[in-house]
């Protein structure tokens, strides 16, 4: 039996019992009510009586109705206590209740929304499936028709090199309270041990001005346009580029969004590696396809493992969707904290798919 079941029957128990301490109490006011009648009739007859030991008898049975009476009375009372604590008892377990009901509600929904995501990737897989069927029938189609050509002497002209994914790294720590450089090594780090590393190229501007993105924007032509640092209330913070004192600037969405855009090759992802950069980033979709965010607060650690196995997946081929998978894996077996893992989300055009989306392919392919 669950708990609301249980909660439940403990509830009708009180209720049945209550009705039960009210009949009681009734049956005793009205035991008190008869037993002081017959006392004021008793006690009526003994100032009529003409002898005394005739008065004495009324007087005596007067007396033990009011005895009767009071003790009825005490009984009543009683059995009101029993009432009240009866009500108190309904109103804990009422309030245990709707608590148990409401657990089993949101343990209901997490079922069900696992169920779909657990169908989604059923649905995934048997998609891939069918197009690694496709490519398979179209490459011994393709091996069936040289085979039936003839001989043909042809000139190697060798392929050109593959393009590396180009990252513009910016890191902004005006208040020198984040471990942002310790994100970059990290990052680096995780490259090095990758499948592709040589297919990446990571430039860093640690203390990033403003400037500094739409310079990177223009020299490095980045695919990817990763932040890291303090944001929230839909803005991030920049650097604000003085020699001599430490300064910021907040550059909100709305201009964020007009930097990114203002470029012939826009970046296929823009990665917000900060506190509550989620809310209000579909604003920066006209511009980039793909936007990966915070949806709360986020703790350095958790930051810096996001990053270094989000960069180590994207690296190995993995589509941007699986590297985001890994990352949130990583931050839930580092840190034992489911919340943390669902921090990092992302929201994309109608016409982009993060599962569909490899950055990086094995140029042998």
């Amino acid at each position: 039996m669950s708990m609301t079941d249980s909660y439940r029957r403990d509830l009708a128990r009180l209720i049945d019992k209550e009705a039960s301490l009210r009949s009681e109490m009734q049956r005793h006011e009205s035991d008190a009510a008869k037993a002081g009648e017959s006392a004021r009739r008793q006690e009526a007859s003994a100032i009529r009586a003409s002898s005394v030991s005739s008065r004495n008898s009324y007087m005596n049975a007067a007396e033990r109705d009011r005895k009767k009476a009071l003790e009825a009375s005490k009984k009543a009372a009683d059995v009101s206590k029993k009432l009240g604590d009866n009500a108190r008892d309904q109103a804990n377990k009422r309030r245990s209740l709707e608590a148990s009901e409401k657990s089993d509600r949101q343990a209901a929904d997490r079922e069900t929304a696992r169920r779909q995501q657990k169908e989604k990737a059923d649905r995934q897989i048997a998609d891939r499936d069918a197009e690694r069927r496709r490519q398979k029938e179209k490459e011994h189609a393709r091996e069936l028709a040289r085979l039936s050509r003839p001989t043909v002497h042809y000139v190697h002209v060798p392929q050109p090199e593959p393009e590396k994914l180009r990252v513009l790294y910016l890191t902004a720590n005006p208040g020198m309270d984040l471990r942002t450089d310790m994100e970059v090594r990290q990052v680096q780090q995780a490259l090095r041990g990758a499948k592709f590393r040589d297919l990446v190229s990571v430039e860093q501007r640690p203390a990033a001005t403003f400037q500094d993105l739409l310079d990177g924007l223009n020299d490095i032509r980045p695919h990817i346009v990763h932040f890291s640092g303090h944001a929230g209330d839909q803005a991030v913070l920049f650097d604000g580029g003085a020699i001599d004192a430490q300064s910021e600037r907040l550059v909100g969405f709305d201009l964020l969004v007009k930097a990114l855009d203002a470029t012939d090759e826009p970046p296929r992802l823009l990665v917000l590696n900060a506190c509550d950069t989620l809310e209000g980033a579909s604003a920066i979709l006209p511009a980039v396809p793909v936007v990966i965010a915070m949806s709360d607060a986020v703790l350095d650690i958790a930051a810096i493992l996001f990053a270094q196995q989000f960069y180590a997946a994207v690296a190995s081929g993995q589509s941007v969707g699986s590297a985001m998978k890994q990352a949130r894996v990583q931050i839930e077996a580092a840190l034992v904290d489911d919340e943390a893992s669902e921090l990092p989300q992302h929201i994309s055009r109608d016409d982009t798919d993060i599962d569909q989306l490899i950055l990086v392919r094995d140029p042998r392919a």
